[in-house]
């Protein structure tokens, strides 16, 4: 199916996916919605990430919220073992052209009892 993708596709997609994220990151400031880590794949799907550093684990929540609702895409959420919180939001733009995820790892709060 990809054998005879180029290296000029690869590149194409990946401006695609720059040009979708240069819109979203304009709407994202103008709404004042929390800062996400971004990564572009060579396919030019779009990653945004509610990082640890970036954030306490109810702002990571938050974030994630605010921008699946930007998005209007459902987030889905697990919990493994260890008290981990894995959240993901698929979404598509653009009839489907752009597409990507918003992601946070959740880690328990130590402070409110985790181990």
């Amino acid at each position: 199916m990809f054998e005879n993708v180029t290296t000029a596709d690869l590149y194409r997609w990946q401006r695609r996916g720059l040009d979708a994220l240069g819109s979203m990151l304009q709407h994202g400031a103008d709404a004042e919605l929390p800062a996400l880590d971004w990564g572009v794949a060579t396919s030019g799907a779009l990653t945004g990430e509610a990082g640890s550093l970036l954030s306490t684990p109810a702002g990571q929540r938050a974030a994630v919220d605010a921008w699946a609702g930007f998005l209007n895409a459902r987030i889905e959420e697990r919990v493994d073992a260890d008290g981990v919180v894995h959240l993901y939001a698929a979404f598509s733009r653009d009839g489907g052209v752009v597409v990507g995820a918003i992601r946070a790892t959740i880690f328990p709060d130590l402070a409110e009892g985790g181990e």
